[in-house]
């Protein structure tokens, strides 16, 4: 049985897909691994990429999109390994980072071992964060992201403000690089197929800590992640698609009040957003200045205040 499959789900970043594998060949050497692609029908031919150039990965060719995780579940329901790592295939994996998170993962047995993101510059990307509250959601967004990045670089009221500068255990992070044990997978199971993309890893992370398991971020472990590769095709679809599983998952696991609050909330600060980006266009407008940017966010903003008053936000968990 090899350490760990590796499951990594595609959609339209061939390029992107092929730096991928090819980085987890040449830094991978300490353990034996298995790679799984999960190809959700993408148009740029990913898959007849993967099956040309890469054949002793593993490959599943879906003729549709079936969504981040269903896609996953797909490849974990068939591999059998010691450990999996879920990967997205716009990263890139550096200085051996799979084995030094294996070497965690088999010294220490946690739950879930991640590590630190870098942008393509090598520059840190924000990755932890703490499980949902009501009085912390306040607080987490572009108001107050500036004051409270550098009052709070500990992170100990808010990790998704924190430096990323120490080993610790964790709430949950993004889910571009997740491992786990095959304990875990036994005992928590697949992702939430419900899940079409986003908040799966918040779903998966809640219930590996309610299990009894403890999740880990390394500091010195480090994979780059280009990030939202595949989703920023659709932005404005996946702007809605970010909420409404956001809103299954505060349904799935927080009481009854939570996610009317949550909601009401989201509008009232979706308002301000859009009053703030109407003024950036007229005042560029009168500038002579390109608004063309402000006018697509607040386009976004504008067709997502709208779902919310339509029949498909309504959420069942």
């Amino acid at each position: 049985m090899n350490d760990v499959a590796i499951v990594i789900v595609s959609w339209n970043t061939k390029a992107l897909l092929r730096n991928c594998i090819n980085s987890v060949v040449e830094q991978t050497k300490k353990y034996s691994y298995e790679i799984w692609v999960v190809d959700n029908d993408s148009p740029d031919k990913s898959a007849q990429m993967v099956a040309e150039e890469f054949p002793n990965v593993k490959l599943i060719a879906n003729k549709d999109n079936r969504g981040f995780a269903p896609a996953n579940n797909q490849a974990l329901r068939e591999a059998k390994a010691k450990n999996y790592l879920l990967l997205n295939p716009d990263t890139v994996v550096i200085d051996g980072a799979i084995d030094k998170m294996l070497d965690y993962m088999y010294e220490h047995n946690p739950g879930i071992v991640t590590c630190k993101l870098l942008n393509d510059d090598l520059t840190l990307q924000k990755s932890v964060n703490n499980f949902f509250s009501i009085w912390r959601s306040l607080f987490e967004n572009r108001f107050f992201a500036d004051v409270f990045s550098k009052l709070n670089i500990k992170g100990n009221l808010f990790a998704s403000y924190w430096d990323h500068a120490e080993d610790r255990e964790i709430d949950w992070a993004f889910g571009a690089v997740l491992l786990y044990s095959d304990e875990v997978h036994q005992k928590v199971g697949d992702l939430d197929d419900k899940y079409f993309i986003y908040a799966e890893e918040m779903d998966f992370y809640i219930r590996v800590k309610r299990a009894g398991y403890k999740a880990i971020f390394l500091s010195d472990v480090k994979i780059i992640h280009y990030g939202k590769s595949s989703s920023r095709q659709k932005r404005g679809e996946m702007f809605i698609q970010n909420y409404k599983s956001f809103y299954l998952f505060l349904k799935k696991h927080y009481p009854p009040y939570v996610y009317p609050f949550y909601r009401f909330r989201t509008l009232v600060y979706m308002n301000i957003w859009m009053a703030y980006f109407g003024t950036k266009i007229i005042f560029k407008g009168i500038l002579g200045k390109n608004n063309s940017e402000d006018k697509a966010t607040l386009e976004v903003y504008w067709k997502t205040f709208l779902w919310h008053f339509t029949s498909a936000s309504k959420i069942t968990a």
